[in-house]
């Protein structure tokens, strides 16, 4: 069968299901081999070597051979390799041995690539993903050897600059929903399961072993088939069928395909509008895959691409088009473009395809050359492009949750795993006061700017008090808003945004037009930033998204947009106490003007405040005090700059101790309920009280007038209140989220804790029912009461379970694996 007639018609005079059969195993051989050349045709050679090799390198497993690992299970059914494995092979092994390992017992069905290979968004960034099939007789130790063989195969890829993800795939567990992986950044986890099927059986790839069964059989003689003769079940690969496709998983899958939108927003941008365009014809639902097999099973002759990605552009057009959204579906066709183009230097088909396409989409000329200039787009087009791609996404979000809304739909997804996904999606999404927005880096790798201009905006000027950022160096005609980049109402937030974004570099001259901020004190902060923060943080895991949201790397910036010391004469200057920080010269001066604060979290977050006035040292410790959780890690590192004119060294070794003891206070090291007492006005007199008033989850510091607030008796005798709650809950608050706190009692009932955004908690004791139930219940209240924001936010509510091991009570996320584990056990010993 020619691969340029791709599927030519059926031409048996009878058709009994023996015949029909083997026309199907011959159609869907061919279409095997065309995309495998597809992969090929536009490829490097060392991509074409790792594809060819993986193969034999899972059927065989010697000391000589790249990913062994002793008594790793090896062997794929009907192994029999090509000419360029068993060259590669006899050149490292024996041809004795080879024959005699070739003869072993099998223990794998199948191996099979999905997802972009042999498509036209392949490219040479793209990742091999494989899906190695086993049966179920495979021990847990053997699977355990397995994953350390597949660690090592994926590190041999890896030398040759090709990135392969092998995920083992039992079929029976899959299509029993019985898959216990839980989420992260390659598996899914339970956030989708009908529409990962839907993906692999449209772009599968026979590499070795048996055939997919659903892909040779019509739907009705899929459902017959344990009682059709021909049939032999142990000769096939089954992963099951969409009988039972529900509309509870598309919530699970829109947060996964947001997740995935981080790292790979072109594709997912596809995907989301995908899944939307499924939900949109609910419950004729046209599954992709459904329209593959319905095309290579006709009789007739077949001319199609069978290319998974294009098949994915036809459905999300025909849902645009019939929708009327022409700009997102201009929009779309962009990212289609981006993703396929990417990393493209030469001519192939998928270029000449592309071409195509662009043509009959009436692109002129530049707006293509812009495309293809992506590489080398700065800070304005990046920006405007950065925020298209979370509009798409968050678009399509929303459309999903309204159709969940309609069908009263009860997410399928379970709930550790939605945990991680909104705590994912929260971290990157959610625009908060003081958070910076980092652009995504798939966008383009390059944003560092030769020439920076930061203007401060003043009252009375014709722009926006604040700060403008200028990429270019300054001239007569800078007060044109048009030709900023960025504005930020803080300094110290649009330096946060320039830096972290790989704007801001050492390269980068810097210029400064401001009244308050000299060009000396801007650079020192520079240098200073620069040291204290990597631009990057370290990669963020599942166990770090379920800790409380601690800081990592802080820093105190002080004086540097207001530094009222300049106006100290210099007869007053002498050694300065900690109280003169609050009070210098009996009120009459001030040493304080402003703090401003940055900070790197555990998830990855920049977070800024600033604060000035006379009461700035004492907000911004107390913001401080509120965001260090009671019993976390102190931070990774903390630095304390000054940039007063007079004064600078005493006022940054003072304040440094004072921010040094607020954080041991938090974490632990010091206990004292006062940090400090100061008078900072006449008659008044201020400090940090440390209190647990009802419902607080733990001390949170606040500054109090303590002539107004409390009474000298309630002071001295320094009052707390109590509530009952069990104590490691401490070390889960997260502020920002609503969290419900399982806890089994001895008499079958249970208690629930709850804490809400933030961090108050409530008790409920002795409840009744199913938490299955009760989590539900909660999730559709929780839907109908957030309705304008829900599909804009990602604080869903999270929940978690206590469980006792070993006389200590631990959390861990509610349905989680450790969960389920913990469950088995009671039910054993019961």
């Amino acid at each position: 069968m020619k691969t340029r007639d791709l599927l030519l018609p059926y031409k048996s005079a009878v058709s009994p299901f023996s015949a029909q059969l083997a026309f199907a195993i011959e159609r869907v051989e061919a279409l095997n081999q065309y995309r495998i050349k597809r992969a090929f045709a536009a490829n490097q050679p060392y991509y074409r070597h790792v594809f060819q090799l993986i193969p034999i390198l899972i059927h065989l497993n010697e000391p000589e051979l790249p990913g062994y690992v002793e008594n790793a299970p090896a062997g794929i059914a009907h192994f029999s390799p090509n000419h360029y494995q068993q060259r590669f092979i006899t050149a490292l092994l024996p041809q004795a041995k080879l024959a005699k390992h070739l003869e072993k017992t099998t223990a794998f069905d199948a191996l099979y690539s999905m997802g972009s290979t042999g498509s036209i968004t392949q490219t040479q960034y793209s990742d091999l993903d494989l899906w190695l099939c086993y049966p179920e007789r495979l021990s847990a130790e053997q699977l355990q050897l397995m994953e350390q063989k597949i660690v090592r195969l994926c590190a041999w890829a890896k030398g040759f600059d090709v990135d392969v993800t092998i995920y083992l795939m039992n079929p029976a567990r899959f299509s029993a929903h019985l898959d216990q992986h839980s989420v992260s950044e390659e598996h899914s986890g339970s956030a989708q399961h009908f529409f990962l099927l839907d993906e692999f059986y449209r772009s599968a790839i026979r590499l070795a072993g048996k055939r997919l069964l659903w892909l040779h059989l019509t739907d009705e003689q899929y459902q017959q088939r344990h009682h059709l003769p021909e049939i032999d079940m142990q000769a096939w690969v089954d992963f099951g069928d969409f009988s039972a496709l529900s509309t509870a998983e598309f919530f699970g899958a829109s947060l996964w395909q947001l997740y995935k939108g981080i790292d790979n927003p072109y594709k997912s941008a596809i995907k989301i509008v995908l899944l939307e365009s499924y939900a949109h014809n609910y419950p004729q639902t046209a599954l992709i895959s459904k329209s593959f097999k319905q095309k290579w099973l006709s009789k007739t002759e077949v001319r199609y691409h069978f290319d998974p990605y294009l098949a994915m552009l036809d459905q999300v057009s025909e849902y645009l088009i019939e929708r009327k959204e022409f700009a997102r579906l201009n929009r779309i066709r962009q990212c289609f473009y981006l993703k396929a183009m990417e990393g493209e230097n030469e001519e192939n088909w998928r270029t000449y395809q592309l071409q195509q396409l662009a043509k009959s989409w009436e692109w002129d000329e530049e707006e293509l050359e812009i495309l293809n200039q992506r590489a080398s787009w700065k800070t304005k087009q990046v920006k405007v492009h950065h925020q298209m791609l979370v509009d798409l996404l968050l678009q399509s979000y929303r459309n999903l949750i309204q159709f969940a809304r309609k069908f009263h739909i009860d997410p399928s997804i379970m709930a550790n795993d939605i945990d991680i996904l909104m705590r994912k999606l929260y971290s990157v999404f959610e625009v908060l006061p003081g958070k910076v927005t980092l652009l995504n880096p798939r966008i383009s790798q390059n944003l560092a700017e030769k020439n920076l201009t930061f203007i401060e905006g003043r009252e009375g000027s014709m722009m926006k008090p604040g700060w403008y950022l200028l990429n270019q160096a300054p001239s007569s005609e800078y007060e044109n808003p048009d030709r900023f980049v960025e504005y930020q109402k803080d300094l110290t937030k649009l330096v946060a945004w320039a830096y972290f974004n790989g704007i801001l570099t050492a390269e980068s001259r810097l210029h400064v037009v401001s009244r308050h901020v000299s060009l000396l004190n801007f650079r020192q902060f520079i240098t200073d930033l620069r040291i204290s923060f990597p631009t990057k943080g370290p990669i963020v895991g599942n166990e770090e998204l379920l800790h409380p949201n601690e800081i990592r790397h802080l820093i105190f910036a002080v004086n540097l947009t207001v530094d009222p010391t300049e106006h100290i004469k210099s007869e007053r200057i002498r050694k300065i106490t900690q109280a003169d920080l609050f009070n210098f010269a009996g009120g009459e001066a001030q040493l304080i003007g402003s703090v401003d604060i940055i900070y790197r979290n555990m998830w990855n977050e920049i977070r800024t405040q600033h604060v000035e006035g006379k009461e700035a040292l004492l907000k911004a410790l107390k913001f401080l005090s509120n965001k260090i959780y009671r019993g976390s890690a102190p931070p990774q590192s903390v630095n304390v700059f000054c940039y007063s004119k007079k004064l600078r060294l005493e006022l940054r070794e003072s304040i440094a101790e004072l921010v040094d003891r607020c954080i041991s206070i938090h974490t632990g090291t010091i206990y004292d309920k006062t940090i400090i007492e100061v008078q900072v006005e006449q008659e008044k007199h201020w400090g940090f009280i440390f209190e647990e008033a009802p419902f607080a989850l733990f001390c949170l510091p606040q500054a109090v007038n303590l002539d107004e607030d409390f009474t000298k008796s309630e002071r001295d005798e320094n009052v707390v209140y109590k509530t009952r709650y069990p104590k490691v809950i401490n070390d889960f608050a997260s502020e920002g989220f609503l969290q419900f706190f399982f806890e089994d009692n001895a008499n079958g009932l249970f208690n629930v804790y709850i804490l809400d955004e933030q961090n108050k908690l409530e008790s409920y004791l002795n409840c009744l029912g199913s938490k299955e139930e009760k989590v539900k219940e909660i999730n559709r209240f929780y839907a109908k009461k957030e309705e304008r924001e829900w599909g804009e936010r990602f604080n869903f509510p999270q929940y978690y379970q206590l469980i006792e091991l070993s006389d200590n009570v631990q959390i861990v996320p509610f349905q989680s694996k450790q969960h389920r584990e913990y469950q088995q056990r009671k039910q054993q010993k019961a």
